[in-house]
């Protein structure tokens, strides 16, 4: 096989702009979200705008978002009032932990101590939280809106997704084909922006998690 048959140019991939919300009050206060619809803070705006100036010149054939607010205000400030339209996508929205949402994970442990180790301390990947969900039915939500977005964009275009801490963990795991239990191995400010390239049958990672346009405020790490 020659070198001209296997080389493969950068350009030609659709590039993903993955970035997780800005902060909530309750990521400040450390309660467990979910699908409950908080809206972002004033740090989380401020978080967004900054990540709006890190994005600023990006041409974006595509905005997604999920359709909880602090997701849907966090793409809006990052893209501006002028930007493309964003598409709220349901499939997006966090990880369900069902009963659990709005408690802290002080809570969570006093209420439910086994399943606040099998879920938190155990980090078991088929646990699911009373209401909730398990983190295989989790991905494969997340699966359905990867397959579509990967069918519907190609070489050359760029693509931004906002979602959550889980959600877009869950949709880095469909990208780089990756076993859904990985999922926990991995962690994500908020704001935080991570960059893969996708190929007809194959991604690569670009950048993971950065916050550097976050300095002037300091990047905030925790659950969801």
């Amino acid at each position: 096989m020659s070198d001209q048959q296997i080389f493969v140019p950068w350009d030609a991939g659709c590039t993903w702009y993955l970035v997780r919300h800005g902060e909530t009050e309750w990521n400040r206060t450390r309660r467990i979200q979910g699908q409950a619809d908080t809206p972002l803070n004033q740090r989380g705006e401020t978080q967004a705008s900054l990540l709006g100036g890190r994005l600023g010149g990006t041409a974006f054939s595509a905005v997604y978002a999920s359709d909880l607010s602090r997701a849907m205000a966090t793409a809006r400030l990052a893209v501006g009032e002028s930007g493309p339209e964003i598409a709220p996508v349901p499939e997006l929205r966090e990880i369900a932990y069902g009963e659990w949402e709005g408690l802290t994970f002080a809570e969570v442990e006093a209420l439910d101590p086994e399943g606040f180790a099998e879920r938190m301390l155990r980090q078991n990947d088929r646990y699911t939280p009373p209401g909730g969900e398990n983190v295989h039915q989790f991905v494969e939500r997340v699966r359905r809106f990867h397959d579509r977005v990967r069918e519907r964009h190609g070489s050359g275009e760029r693509v931004l997704v906002v979602g959550h801490s889980g959600s877009i963990l869950a949709l880095l795991i469909c990208l780089l084909d990756m076993p859904n239990e990985f999922l926990l191995r991995f962690r994500m400010n908020p704001a935080g922006l991570s960059i893969v390239r996708t190929f007809d049958s194959a991604a690569v990672l670009e950048l993971w998690n950065d916050t550097s346009h976050l300095a002037s405020i300091g990047a905030l790490d925790e659950e969801e």
